[in-house]
């Protein structure tokens, strides 16, 4: 794994889309480990209304062994991805706001108070 400045996040992409109560399970699982700080979900809307996931961004505490948690999820997701998944590591969220993400809070405030 290449040298990460800071702990990697996990980019869990199931060669499937996968139906929201399977994904709703998986997330639940991964979010019980005390080493996970957060999990996103890429959605992908369908017609009936629902979603379906595309991949998981699994965020880390800082200084955790992001192979050593792909260890520990892999049984998970052999079973609930049978079809196959890939895995990757590396900055996939922002470690910190941007001047775009102020300047957007900042319009945000502001048109609140009107």
């Amino acid at each position: 794994m290449p040298d990460y400045s800071g702990t990697p996040d996990i980019d869990i992409l199931p060669r499937r889309l996968m139906e929201r109560k399977k994904s709703d399970e998986f997330v639940q699982i991964i979010k019980d480990m005390e080493e996970v700080s957060d999990v996103g979900v890429k959605t992908h809307n369908w017609r009936g209304g629902g979603f379906l996931v595309g991949h998981f961004i699994v965020i880390l505490k800082e200084g955790t062994d992001a192979e050593a948690i792909v260890a520990k999820l892999k049984p998970v997701m052999d079973q609930m991805m049978p079809y196959g998944y890939d895995v990757r590591y590396g900055r996939f969220t922002k470690p910190k706001p941007t001047v775009k993400d102020y300047i957007r809070e900042y319009q945000r405030n502001t048109r609140k108070k009107r």
